[in-house]
């Protein structure tokens, strides 16, 4: 006796996924000083890209996004963003033969490692305000 097949589920999709932008998260209280403070970072990764992007569409595509109350994201939305920061090779057509390197170099991570300070000391004003709020000298 044949047993009844299980269901499936839905089927998944099967588009080609690009992964067009890459990610950085900077977490801490929130407020218009995180922003601030996660630009300090965008603009060390425009630097860094803008040495390296023939057509500037890298360096334009970097921008924050507020993804909540305490975080904000440096987002870098062009199609050479994630291959130039994870450093992915790909086939030319297929042939796998001869694999291309990525364009460009590292931007987002060198950025964050050089400009962390400048960044923290720009919010540690909005630190120093609360604390004062709060009673504390």
């Amino acid at each position: 006796m044949a047993r009844p097949r299980k269901r499936r589920g839905p089927p998944k999709s099967r588009a080609i996924r690009t992964p067009g932008e890459y990610r950085a998260t900077v977490g801490s209280v929130g407020g218009g000083e995180l922003v601030q403070a996660a630009e300090e970072i965008a603009d060390g990764a425009r630097q860094n890209a803008a040495a390296w992007s023939k057509t500037g569409a890298t360096v334009a595509s970097i921008h924050t996004e507020q993804s909540g109350e305490s975080s904000v994201l440096v987002v870098a939305d062009s199609g050479a963003a994630y291959p130039a920061e994870t450093r992915a090779r790909h086939p030319l057509f297929g042939n796998r033969k001869r694999w291309y390197g990525p364009p460009g170099e590292r931007f987002m991570g060198p950025a964050a490692d050089s400009r962390a300070g400048k960044a923290l000391a720009r919010y540690a004003k909005k630190v120093d305000a609360m604390c004062r709020e709060a009673g504390f000298s």
